[in-house]
């Protein structure tokens, strides 16, 4: 027997937060009216009066069961008004806020027994993503941790492929295992470069980086295809990491040569044809073009800090009980009728499905649901809407979709905690005022045992201004000047300097750098002095993890 209540997108979160502050609100009244009730109970135990349990029974999480006519049957109570059991959680930010509110059920004993099926379906990568607390280790997974929510399967992001002429690369005496690397790409264009009748290079390579914030797009790290969960990518300026320099460097001399010509990464358009070509899309492309180009893995498909955990299933902490709430959320992962229909609505009425194709043609748009938010995506039927990379994705029972899966890079800054203070939460959420508050706590309790007073916690109050700017004002007043270095560096031209030579882009990007380091809200956002600084936050984080 399950309540559906169903809110728009919109309005989602803010209806979560105000259930769960109400919920909460009742559980701590219940909980002040138990403690009364004990000291009443203890007060007149002498007397032998009996008290009245506040046990949560059977019947009201299970329905009573009862037998008419021979048939069982169940009765279930009607929810309460403020009643939230399961609902759903959008990214690792989000988890993470629910989870330090107290909202949150833990779900490992769940999942270490009656529900262990749920590890079968799964991403072990997924199940990492949300588990907080416990020990890192350097495989990328976490030891003793607490499982907050069951995460959906899902895609994430694309592969980038390389595609290099077969013609070519045998003319020119080469082998695809040669070119490893955007400096053997660039001896082989040279030579390919040649033959006039092929573009030499069709787009631009790419490169796989990931930021703290969207409004930093400048400030982060280089991924490779070998990153995991715990990779450090120290949150600085890219232009101070070699590889990105590099990389900037090899665009910019492709470009001057003459060898790019830019298009879609989608395909190579038709008739065309290429020495070589950067594409991207699913498992499949390779397929595709192999009778003519040799097509080699460039970057695997990363799924950033804004992709993962994806959305995520988790009980509140208020629920009477969790596991039956896990035989819901085990349905949505393993049952594919059970998550079709969450996903598509009545048969008949929004959609109709054909057994022969296995095949679903939506009839309109009046029960529509993301498919990323209503379960298990690898048991999804395919529809009659979806994109052709989508129904690639889906053929073969989610074949392509699963490997992709396994292939995808987790950005390491997915399990990093980046807390963003603001005027309105720096009392809670600052590290440095928390450690002034308890610094000024262990005084004051210092102060009174040394006059003989019993110290009452609960009369100390502490309020200090927050001494930094806020971290919602350093990235605000630096996304501006992310987006001025970005131009720049896109600007280069090659100048003659005092002494008659040509400054070389490296020089021109290190000079990038220096005014970069100068400025005041980068400074803002790597100060070492400020324990709530972006780049201290994240050096804290990782030295803690203690992957060694």
């Amino acid at each position: 027997h399950i309540v559906l209540k169903l809110d728009p997108e919109a309005e989602y979160d803010r209806v979560i937060e105000e259930q769960l502050a109400e919920a909460a609100a009742i559980k701590a009244a219940s909980k002040n009216k138990g403690n009364k009730k004990s000291t009443d109970t203890a007060e007149t135990s002498e007397t032998g009066a009996e008290t009245e349990t506040a046990a949560v029974t059977e019947a009201e999480t299970m329905g009573e069961v009862y037998e008419e006519y021979g048939v069982t049957k169940n009765v279930y109570p009607e929810p309460a008004e403020s009643q939230i059991d399961i609902f759903m959680v959008r990214g690792a930010a989000k988890l993470n806020h629910y989870q330090e509110g107290g909202h949150l059920a833990g779900l490992n004993d769940s999942l270490n027994n009656s529900y262990r099926i749920l590890k079968t379906y799964i991403s072990e990568d997924l199940f990492t993503t949300v588990t907080i607390g416990g020990k890192a280790l350097p495989t990328g997974r976490i030891d003793k941790g607490t499982i907050y929510g069951i995460p959906n399967n899902n895609v994430a992001g694309q592969y980038t492929y390389l595609l290099l002429n077969r013609e070519l690369i045998d003319k020119y005496y080469y082998s695809p295992d040669d070119i490893k690397s955007l400096t053997d790409l660039n001896m082989y264009l040279s030579d390919a470069a040649n033959d006039t009748e092929y573009v030499t290079l069709y787009n631009k390579p790419t490169i796989m980086i990931d930021t703290l914030s969207d409004k930093t797009p400048l400030i982060g790290g280089v991924l490779t295809n070998i990153s995991f969960n715990f990779s450090y990518a120290n949150p600085v300026s890219l232009f101070s990491n070699g590889s990105y320099r590099s990389y900037l460097q090899h665009v910019d001399s492709f470009c001057r040569a003459g060898y790019v010509t830019e298009g879609s990464y989608d395909a190579l358009p038709e008739g065309l044809k290429c020495a070589a070509a950067f594409l991207k899309g699913n498992a499949a492309l390779p397929e595709q073009y192999e009778d003519e180009y040799y097509v080699t893995l460039y970057e695997r498909p990363v799924a950033h800090a804004s992709d993962r955990p994806g959305t995520v299933f988790c009980v509140s902490s208020y629920s009477a009980n969790v596991d039956r709430c896990m035989d819901v959320i085990t349905a949505l992962e393993t049952v594919p009728s059970f998550r079709n229909t969450f996903q598509y609505g009545i048969e008949g009425k929004h959609y109709v499905y054909d057994d022969y194709t296995e095949m679903v043609t939506i009839l309109n748009q009046d029960y529509s649901m993301d498919p990323a938010d209503t379960g298990n995506l690898f048991l999804l039927y395919r529809n009659d809407q979806m994109s052709p990379e989508m129904l690639a994705l889906a053929a073969d029972n989610w074949a392509l979709g699963k490997q992709q899966n396994r292939d995808t890079i987790t950005s390491p800054y997915v399990m990093f905690n980046f807390k963003i203070i603001t005027a309105d939460n720096y009392k809670t959420e600052s590290i440095w005022y928390k450690r002034e508050y308890a610094a000024a706590l262990s005084a004051a309790r210092e102060a009174a045992n040394a006059k003989g007073e019993k110290f009452d916690e609960s009369t100390f109050t502490f309020d200090r201004a927050y001494p930094f700017m806020y971290t919602d004002e350093i990235l605000e007043h630096l996304q501006p000047v992310c987006e001025e270095y970005f131009a720049k560096a896109a600007a280069y031209e090659p100048k003659i300097d005092e002494y008659g030579d040509v400054i070389p882009m490296r020089s021109y990007l290190t000079s990038l750098q220096k005014e970069l380091l100068r400025n005041q809200y980068y400074q803002l956002f790597t100060d070492a002095e400020n324990p709530d600084s972006p780049a201290s936050q994240y050096s804290s984080w990782y030295d803690a993890l203690d992957l060694n």
